[in-house]
């Protein structure tokens, strides 16, 4: 009886060391804390274009014109007349927050409504910054000649809306320019790859 009771201890210890010593059962747990973090994403975007204003300036057939502009103090009743240059502005505050954003802005001059969009002369729109360098032309061969970025975050970009009626012009009598339905957008670039 002692051998078989010996015999059965035995065998049962052999078992307990096969089990444990195998690694299919036995289970080890740790843990440890993750730091706080918060991730933010970038901002893109454009305020409503405030602030528009009309100026005239007499037409001179060069590229350089000596002649000031002058404001327009109420658009609606005034009557535009053969002979002169017509420029609108407004602004549009840009925010801009992501050192790796970069984006195209646009003025489709297709949007503007009305007969003077055919029977004026040179019409075209342009978007500025603040610093005065040229962000979107219409009349370029391509319109996006520079880039928004981080640089011009909660600063104004200009855009601007010019036509001419030449002095000798006829078919532009009585014809209205509507700016209703233009937009300026905005839109972000591919990113490229970092190495």
């Amino acid at each position: 009886m002692k051998k078989q009771l010996k015999a059965a201890l035995a065998i049962g210890a052999a078992g307990a060391i096969l089990i444990g010593g195998s690694g299919t059962l036995a289970t080890w747990t740790n843990n440890g804390t993750v730091s706080n973090s918060t991730i933010t994403s970038g901002v893109l975007t454009l305020g409503p274009c405030a602030n528009g204003s009309w100026y005239s300036q007499i037409y001179v057939n060069s590229p350089v014109n000596p002649n000031p502009q002058v404001y327009i103090p109420n658009i609606s009743t005034y009557r535009l007349r053969p002979g002169f240059n017509y420029t609108y502005y407004c602004d549009s505050l840009v925010k801009v927050t992501g050192g790796r954003i970069k984006a195209n802005v646009t003025v489709d001059k297709s949007k503007l409504t009305g007969g003077l969009t055919t029977s004026s002369l040179a019409l075209r729109t342009y978007a500025l910054d603040a610093s005065g360098n040229v962000l979107y032309d219409s009349s370029a061969p391509v319109p996006n000649t520079g880039t928004v970025t981080q640089t011009l975050n909660n600063t104004n970009l200009t855009v601007q809306i010019l036509f001419t009626i030449a002095p000798d012009d006829s078919a532009s009598a009585g014809a209205t320019l509507s700016t209703q339905n233009l937009t300026i957008d905005i839109q972000q670039l591919p990113l490229t790859a970092v190495p």
